[in-house]
C-alpha cells in the first residue's frame, strides 16, 4: 500500500472507485456491522449482485476491506471487514451523516416500490393469472410496521 494510503489519504484510483455507485455505501454497511457477507449486502443494498461483486473485488484490491472466512454455526462463510483505510473512510462518512442518509434513501426507494406495486395490484383484476407475480418487498418487522401504518387509514 502506498505511503499516502497508509496515512489514510487516498490515491486517484481509490478516489475513482469511491465515486462509483455503491462503494461508499458498502463501506458504511460493513462499518456498521464490523463484517458482512455478499448475501447480506445484496439483501440490504439497492444494487445488483454483479455490481456488489465488482465493488467487493475492487475494494479488496484497493485495500478498503479484507475478505476472510468466519464460522456461522455449522457453515464457514466468506465475509468482508474494513481495513484501517476503510475504517477511516467510514469515520468520515459518519461525520457527514452518510449512514443515516443511505438508510433513509433505501427506505424511501423501497416505500416507493411497494406503493407502485400496490397501485398495480389494486388496479388489476382479482382473478388475473399474473397477479401472483407481483410481490411486496420483504422488510424486517420494524419497516413492515412503518409501511403498513401508512395505509392504516385507507384500509378497513
Amino acid at each position: 500500500m502506498a505511503e499516502k494510503e497508509s496515512a489514510h489519504e487516498i490515491s486517484a484510483e481509490v478516489a475513482d472507485l469511491l465515486q462509483r455507485k455503491g462503494t461508499l455505501e458498502i463501506i458504511v454497511r460493513i462499518g456498521e456491522e464490523d463484517f458482512l457477507r455478499h448475501t447480506d449486502l445484496r439483501r440490504e443494498l439497492l444494487m445488483s449482485s454483479s455490481t456488489i461483486q465488482k465493488r467487493l473485488k475492487a475494494g479488496r484490491e484497493h485495500g478498503l476491506w479484507d475478505q476472510r472466512l468466519e464460522e456461522w454455526g455449522d457453515v464457514t462463510a466468506k465475509v468482508y471487514a474494513l481495513t484501517s483505510l476503510g475504517k477511516s473512510l467510514y469515520a468520515r462518512a459518519r461525520e457527514h451523516e452518510l449512514v443515516e442518509l443511505y438508510q433513509s434513501r433505501r427506505e424511501i426507494v423501497r416505500t416507493i416500490q411497494n406503493r407502485e406495486r400496490r397501485v398495480v395490484l389494486e388496479s388489476s383484476p382479482a382473478d388475473a393469472n399474473w397477479i401472483s407475480d407481483i410481490t411486496m418487498e420483504e422488510h424486517d418487522a420494524q419497516h413492515v410496521q412503518k409501511f403498513l401504518q401508512q395505509f392504516a387509514d385507507t384500509e378497513s
